[in-house]
C-alpha cells in the first residue's frame, strides 16, 4: 500500500493535515458524540516515500488511529 492510499482512507474518514516536515506529515483526527464533544484524538506520521509502506509502519499506523477510526479501518 501506498503512503498516498493511506492518507486518501485517512481523509476519507475525517482526519486532516496537521503538518509537514521534510517528506514526513502528520495527520490527525478527533471523535465526537452527538452532543459535540471531543471523545477522542489521535495522531499519526506517515512517510511521504514513492514505494509502498512497510506492513508493520501500517500496522502501527493503523493502531495510532484506532481509537478514532475502529479497529480495522486500513483494511
Amino acid at each position: 500500500m501506498t503512503a498516498r492510499a493511506v492518507v486518501q482512507r485517512i481523509k476519507e474518514l475525517g482526519g486532516y493535515h496537521v503538518r509537514t516536515k521534510g517528506s514526513h506529515a502528520t495527520y490527525e483526527a478527533t471523535k465526537v458524540d452527538s452532543q459535540g464533544r471531543v471523545v477522542a484524538t489521535a495522531k499519526t506520521v506517515v512517510a511521504m516515500h514513492s514505494r509502498d509502506v512497510p506492513i508493520g509502519t501500517l500496522s502501527a499506523i493503523e493502531r495510532q488511529l484506532a481509537p478514532v477510526f475502529g479497529e480495522g479501518w486500513l483494511i
